[in-house]
């Protein structure tokens, strides 16, 4: 038996009179939604369920399941791109519809509505304004993550859809964890001569540029050791500090504060001062011979004495 779900975002708020309701299960919170009076011409006719994808585990093996995005991250000092994810997750069609949020990639969060609509009504005409919006999203930094991973799960309900005409979808909406989690996940020198190794290793001196690898919104402090250094760099990202001088050590930890927290650290390295080659030395030539007579006495073994000559 397929569950199927109203989606209670979609639609007007219902009529004061409704006796019935309609429970969307999610990760974490259970959201419901009356039906209208049948009697009130003025309300949206929402008495019956809707033949969109449903809540729940798959009726027969293989059934065709989309992986909707999962629990956060969203906080209430997030941007307004949190807020936006956390309709989509709930499938709050009309909060997503009716939003005047501003957002650096609008064209994620129209998508988003055509695709949370589609789930909800599963008519072709919607299915196909979904998959026309999403053709419309291009050039995600790779440091937007939610954006990213919004539109990974829209993309896989359309393509299932399109797989699979006629068959009833299925939503997880159960989450498997936090897709976008607020990590330090590593470092990349960008200057110098170990300027993107595997490990970031820095000269000694300090102030090379280092790009902070990892998923962040909002950055407040910077820590190398423990210390607060200089960065820089937008919400979002991609954000850059400046090593500090190594001052006798080879490595030291890095950390990031921010508000939500930001777990994770990673290891900075110092390079040595650069050992000294060979000492230059004035080249040796060899100086012509001497005529004979004319130069110090060789120093040497003493020649034989001749012998004597015979007397008469």
């Amino acid at each position: 038996m397929c569950l199927l779900v109203v989606m209670s975002g979609c639609f007007g708020p219902p009529s004061p009179s409704s006796t019935e309701s309609t429970t969307t299960a999610s990760s974490s919170t259970s959201d419901s939604s009356a039906t209208a009076s049948p009697d009130d011409p003025n309300d949206p006719p929402t008495a019956a369920p809707l033949p969109g994808p449903g809540d729940g585990p798959p009726p027969a093996a293989g059934a065709p399941v989309i992986r909707w995005v999962p629990i956060g991250p969203a906080a209430p000092s997030d941007p307004p791109e949190g807020a936006l994810y956390e309709f989509l997750r709930k499938r709050d069609c009309a909060g997503l519809r009716d939003s005047t949020l501003n957002t650096g990639f609008p064209a994620v969060w129209t998508a988003a509505e055509a695709t949370c609509q589609a789930l909800a009504t599963d008519l072709p005409v919607d299915w196909e304004r979904a998959q026309t919006a999403l053709a419309d999203v291009t050039g995600l930094p790779p440091g937007r993550c939610w954006e990213i991973k919004v539109t990974a799960s829209l993309q896989q309900a359309v393509d299932l859809r399109n797989a699979h005409q006629g068959v009833q979808l299925l939503v997880d909406a159960a989450g498997a964890g936090d897709d976008c989690p607020r990590r330090l996940t590593g470092l990349t020198v960008l200057a110098g001569p170990h300027a993107g190794a595997a490990a970031p290793t820095v000269p000694a001196g300090g102030g090379t540029p280092v790009r902070l690898e990892g998923f962040f919104v909002n950055v407040d402090n910077v820590l190398v050791s423990g210390n607060p250094v200089e960065f820089e760099g937008p919400q979002f990202g991609p954000f850059v500090f400046y090593a500090p001088p190594a001052n006798g050590i080879e490595s030291a930890r890095v950390t990031v504060e921010a508000t939500p927290p930001v777990s994770g650290e990673a290891v900075l390295f110092f390079a040595g001062p650069t050992p000294p080659g060979p000492t230059p030395t004035e080249p040796t030539t060899t100086a012509p011979p001497e005529p004979p007579g004319t130069g110090l006495p060789t120093v040497g073994p003493p020649a034989a004495e001749a012998p004597p000559a015979p007397q008469p």
